[in-house]
């Protein structure tokens, strides 16, 4: 039997800039997470995999983070959730408004956006998460 939704999980949509951000700087993102929205689970959308993908073949520094934040994602299981194909922070905010999730990133404009639509932001100040 399915959970009631108000027993559902809060989904943290990632963001590659977020990703990118926390493999260059290591930092306890993920407790940070917790210890501001309680219990939740990640998302990564497909169209921000796709945008990781081709960060990552670009043969620079930020190549290799994304390198890295990929391989967090295929061990930490984190699902990947298709979408429309649009742009990713498009996407983003259109999983956000339907699932009521939080997005994690570090872009201004996407963190304006998702804020103007009333939308919860997770991003990070002096190296820890800001929620």
């Amino acid at each position: 039997m399915a959970p009631a939704s108000s027993d559902r999980l809060r989904d943290v949509v990632l963001d590659s800039s977020f990703l990118i951000a926390v493999m260059e700087r290591p930092t306890p993102w993920q407790d940070d997470i917790t210890q501001a929205m309680g219990a939740h689970s990640f998302v990564l959308l497909q169209s921000v995999k796709a945008e990781l993908e081709r960060i990552s073949m670009e043969g620079s520094r930020r190549a290799r983070f994304a390198s890295l934040a990929l391989e967090l994602v295929r061990r930490w299981g984190i699902p990947i959730r298709p979408d429309k194909g649009g742009k990713p922070d498009d996407e983003m905010i259109s999983f956000a408004l339907i699932d009521r999730a939080a997005v994690a990133t570090t872009d201004s404009e996407l963190i304006s956006r998702l804020r103007a639509l009333g939308l919860k932001t997770i991003t990070l100040r002096d190296g820890r998460v800001s929620a």
